[in-house]
């Protein structure tokens, strides 16, 4: 259930930021052809991507070295 849920999760999310990324680039850039506007969107998308899988990254490996050192007395 929980996978379902996460990826319920970041198919609505990715709908709603791609919408908004259209929207913006619509408005903001109007002259631009369409295939530049989605190549920045997905740029700026890929980029999001691996900034968050980044961080959880970094989190689990602050979970594991924290807990090697569970027994060590300050």
């Amino acid at each position: 259930m929980r996978k379902i849920g996460g990826i319920l999760l970041g198919v609505g999310l990715g709908i709603l930021a791609g919408w908004g990324l259209y929207q913006l680039f619509g408005r903001a850039f109007p002259s631009w052809p369409l295939p530049v506007k989605i190549a920045v969107a997905a740029i700026a998308i890929g980029l999001i991507i691996l900034l968050v899988s980044l961080g959880r990254e970094r989190y689990r490996a602050s979970k594991e070295e924290r807990g090697k050192f569970k027994e060590v007395e300050k």
